[in-house]
């Protein structure tokens, strides 16, 4: 089956619906350079708080695609056994390499439907194809009826579409869809349709790249891919969740690859878990030898692109004329290139992986990922530092495989700066002036990291200036901890992008409160924000509106209490890129506490229960848990008392450490002031099954401490 990861990817969030038919539909094809770190999808799966995540947006190669039924799916809670909406009976997929380099694929499925909600899934298929680079040739599409009778649907009935238009990352396309409805549908019916799809003409020259999907999240009878190349032809293949090997036949005129699987189970995810793409058994195979070839091929397409004219470089010159050094000046253009190119996807033919010219991309301001890494290489190449592209699968796609060269596995852009001596020492410098903790001296700080990476005896600093909100020297989360393509030139270089620990990515709360006899609490929050959770916040100050802001913050305190009224509200630093995002927030809350003249039973208006509690929920788990970064949380907060009352019982010190994190907390008092100091370290970028009971053992007792309540009793 043909997985269409890119398209997916690119219109996913609001049209979750099945093109991946449980990955039934693996429509194999569209790939390319332009994902967008729309921080609006990013925010939310990888912030632990206020998850951040990425709206991938793929630009497509247009390789032989799969079909696609459009019916959002919905993650259940993975503890409950949910029964399958559908079963996919058959996958028999069939693909032809020529000597050409056409890439010919025949498939047939047929899928059982089982429930309403595989009615709802299935209502509607959609074809995906390249007008230019490809030829669709539907065969037929069936549906037979739990009592036999086959109902054979009218294809002049299909209609072409454009591909869905995303606004808050624009997409423009040649990717056409074939559809139809599907209104005969009931329960148990069977789905059987056969098409075919050929690519006239490969990207990379002389070379195929490939990949094949053994259904999806549905169980599945009988799944079988067939690939059959040149006998000259080289080839490598990489195998991923499969336990069968293929069968290898070899005449003088081809190789045929041939894999079967046989009953395959139902696949189901866990919260916080994997996604589809990397636990559905799936194979990739590519002729391309190594990755110099990759880059090679990329160097040739950017050439000419590249250059920039008058107009441009005296901007340069404006922009950085009054800054005392060249790191100064690094971060003038990033600031520029981040904050002033808008964000606009073009897939039009081979400009899915072609940068536009970075006069028109300046001129205009606005382009896509490998338009805003090339023209922020371009601006510092013209100021004599050493940059270049880097080809990148961000972290919602499989990682690369450094063992088999493609660009078929990058879905993004970014930069690498390539800095000396000096240079390093001043960026380490921006870099650390970006984390509270270092200004603020926190101890547990580890002054070791920087995210200057050193590969083959170079430094290289990353940078992803398509994220308009990330300050320079950070990473999106999702360009972190992933194998990566520099191109230099006719060299291509594999490196690590690196992942930053947990003080990178902190929330600093400080609070002021005090309660009064009757039971009412008034509390003063500052809260400060770095790394991870400072995009998410600029993200959210900058994407909606003040109303919608107020209704945040009014859920947030109500959260805490249900009673709270807001009482003021203000920000710092939200259209900065040097200064880290300051929230403050003022609250009342009649009756916090039970009203007795006596004593007061008070619980700490901390919020980070209720999330790590969903984290923790799972005993075991299958697949590794994805945070999706490192983070830190520490709490300081000065309760004050009435007169006459005194702290009675408070829970004891804690400071418990293991390999996933840490997590300190205490309380003591002075004259009528109670004081609460808590500092919670998690290492989770990737939590893996074995270490996961330690996580879930450093959340639970996290989670019980904070729950604990406090007594404060008259003297």
């Amino acid at each position: 089956m043909k997985y269409d990861i890119s398209f997916y990817k690119k219109y996913g969030k609001r049209y979750k619906k099945h093109s991946i038919n449980e990955k039934k539909n693996k429509n194999k094809a569209s790939y390319g350079l332009a994902c967008k770190s729309n921080i609006a999808t990013n925010m939310l799966i990888l912030l632990l708080f206020a998850f951040i995540s990425s709206t991938l947006i793929f630009f497509n190669l247009f390789l032989p695609q799969k079909a696609f039924s459009y019916q959002a799916a919905k993650i259940k809670p993975k503890n409950i056994k949910i029964p399958s909406s559908s079963i996919t009976l058959l996958d028999d997929t069939n693909e032809r390499i020529t000597p050409k380099f056409r890439d010919i694929l025949i498939q047939h499925e047929k899928i059982k439907v089982i429930t309403k909600k595989g009615i709802e899934k299935y209502s509607e298929l959609s074809f995906p194809f390249s007008l230019k680079n490809q030829k669709l040739k539907i065969y037929f599409i069936k549906i037979i009826k739990p009592n036999g009778k086959i109902i054979n649907i009218n294809l002049k009935n299909l209609k072409t579409v454009t591909a869905p238009f995303n606004m808050n990352a624009p997409i423009f396309s040649n990717q056409l869809l074939k559809t139809i409805q599907l209104p005969e549908l009931v329960k148990n019916s069977i789905i059987d349709y056969k098409y075919k799809t050929i690519t006239v003409k490969p990207y990379m020259k002389d070379n195929f790249f490939t990949e094949d999907y053994f259904g999806g999240l549905s169980p599945v009878k009988k799944s079988i891919y067939k690939l059959s190349i040149p006998a000259n032809m080289y080839y490598k293949y990489a195998e991923y969740k499969m336990h069968v090997k293929p069968q290898i036949k070899k005449t003088n005129k081809e190789i045929i690859l041939k894999w079967i699987l046989i009953n395959r189970k139902k696949i189901t995810p866990e919260n916080f878990g994997p996604g589809e793409s990397f636990i559905v058994p799936h194979v990739m195979i590519s002729s391309v030898k190594t990755w110099n070839d990759v880059a090679k091929w990329y160097s040739t397409l950017t050439k000419d692109q590249i250059m920039p004219d008058k107009n441009l470089r005296n901007f340069i010159k404006k922009i950085t004329y009054s800054k005392k050094s060249e790191s100064y000046k690094i971060k003038a253009i990033y600031n520029f290139v981040a904050k002033k190119i808008r964000y606009v996807g073009y897939e039009f033919g081979i400009d899915g992986y072609k940068p536009s010219n970075v006069n028109k991309i300046f001129k205009n301001r606005l382009g896509d990922c490998k338009d805003h890494a090339t023209l922020f290489m371009s601006m510092l190449r013209t100021i004599g530092i050493k940059a270049y592209p880097v080809l990148i699968p961000t972290v919602m796609i499989p990682d690369m495989n450094p063992a088999l060269p493609t660009p078929f596995v990058f879905d993004h852009e970014i930069t690498v700066i390539k800095v000396n001596g000096n240079i390093k020492k001043m960026l380490n410098k921006f870099i650390l002036a970006n984390t509270y903790n270092a200004k603020h001296g926190n101890m547990h700080y580890d002054m070791r990291f920087s995210p200057i990476v050193k590969v083959d005896g170079s430094s290289f600093l990353f940078a992803d200036t398509t994220s308009n909100v990330t300050t320079f020297g950070d990473l999106p989360n999702m360009d972190q901890g992933r194998n990566v393509l520099i191109v230099m030139h006719d060299r291509g270089l594999v490196a690590k992008t690196p992942i930053f620990p947990p003080e990178y990515n902190s929330i600093i709360i400080r609070e002021n409160a005090s309660i009064n006899k009757n039971g009412t609490l008034i509390s003063n929050i500052n809260s400060t924000y770095t790394g991870a959770y400072d995009m998410y916040k600029r993200y959210v100050f900058a994407s909606i509106s003040k109303r919608k802001k107020l209704s945040k913050i009014l859920k947030n305190i109500n959260s805490i209490t249900p009673k709270a009224i807001l009482l003021k509200y203000s920000i710092k630093n939200a259209n900065s890129m040097d200064k880290y995002f300051i929230e403050n927030i003022s609250f009342k809350a009649k009756k916090y506490t039970a009203e007795n003249k006596k004593f007061f039973l008070i619980r700490l208006p901390i919020r980070i229960r209720t999330i790590l509690s969903k984290i923790a929920i799972l005993k075991h788990r299958k697949y590794p848990l994805k945070l999706g970064y490192n983070f830190s949380e520490r709490n300081l907060i000065k309760l004050n008392i009435p007169k006459g009352y005194t702290l009675s019982f408070e829970p004891a010190h804690i400071d418990y450490s293991n390999k996933i994190g840490s997590f300190s907390a205490g309380y003591m008092i002075k004259n009528n002031h109670i004081f609460f100091h808590s500092i919670f370290d998690v290492y989770g970028y990737k939590i893996s099954q074995q270490d996961y009971p330690a996580a879930r053992k450093l959340f639970n007792k996290t989670i019980k401490y904070l729950s604990d309540q406090i007594l404060i009793a008259k003297k």
